[in-house]
């Protein structure tokens, strides 16, 4: 099915482009037709300008002449012209051989030409799994939001429900059960840290970072000092409120962390730039 596909786009894609090379025909012919009837009338016009007596049997041989010598030109640019037509016929041709002997050679190369198909049947099991995972989510989030309202100060509880929205896109639900999450657990950090990237959606780059955010950060250092995000942004937080010091501070126990072989350009940058 897909190469009746592939096979119907070429033609359209060969259709566009060689309409422009068969179009130049009729223009060529209809030009060379008008200038010979135009020169044949010239023709006429001498033998009656002779017989009225206002040219010269001299002069009337001379434009004839003349006029004769055109058309023989004439003649030369129509051979020129259908020799000139005969080209974008050539044009075409080329067009039309070589256009789907490369798209199929660029294909053959980069493509997967015999990846077997996947019909619905064969993607069914899959898509149901899917499906099912979802609406297990949905049945433990509902579970679970009953328990809390009977057991409010469950913050574990609220941590895992506080996941599970941010999983379902509830973004807003989401932060209201992390925040219950982090004011009933002094020492979580990946709650924390959780409900600090939901907030940073909200921050554009190179923003001043909210009280919320930085205080976040600092929470997250009292119980995890060598937390490389909290170390980063509580940098960004110092260097914004003038701090250079201290942001260089952090930014370096950083670059300490970083694993041999991390490129660690841009943090140096950073620090270099503190003044």
């Amino acid at each position: 099915m897909i190469w009746v596909i592939f096979a119907g786009l070429t033609f359209a894609t060969l259709l566009i482009v060689l309409v422009p090379f068969l179009k130049a025909k009729p223009v060529a012919q209809s030009r060379a037709e008008y200038d010979l009837t135009v020169y044949r009338d010239q023709l006429g016009e001498i033998d009656t300008e002779l017989e009225r007596g206002t040219l010269s049997a001299d002069q009337a041989e001379a434009a004839r002449t003349e006029i004769q010598r055109r058309i023989l030109g004439l003649g030369a640019i129509g051979k020129n012209t259908g020799a000139a037509l005969g080209k974008p016929w050539r044009m075409a041709t080329i067009v039309a051989l070589v256009v789907p002997l490369v798209g199929f050679g660029v294909y053959v190369t980069l493509g997967h030409p015999f990846l077997p198909d996947q019909p619905y049947s064969a993607r069914a099991e899959k898509i149901k799994e899917m499906q099912d995972q979802g609406e297990m989510i949905r049945t433990m989030v509902a579970s679970l939001s009953a328990k809390l309202e009977k057991n409010p100060n469950d913050g574990k509880g609220w941590a895992m429900l506080g996941r599970s929205l941010r999983v379902m896109g509830e973004r807003d639900k989401a932060m209201a059960a992390l925040r219950k999450a982090v004011a009933l657990l002094p020492a979580d950090t990946e709650s924390r840290m959780e409900l600090a990237g939901l907030l940073l959606q909200d921050i554009p780059q190179g923003a001043v970072l909210p009280p919320e955010f930085v205080t976040l950060m600092r929470q997250v250092l009292a119980v995890d000092p060598n937390n490389m995000d909290a170390l980063y942004f509580s940098g960004i937080a110092a260097m914004q409120m003038g701090d250079t010091e201290k942001a260089r501070d952090l930014w370096t126990k950083v670059m300490v962390q970083l694993p041999e072989g991390e490129d660690k350009t841009e943090i140096k940058k950073q620090i270099d730039g503190l003044k």
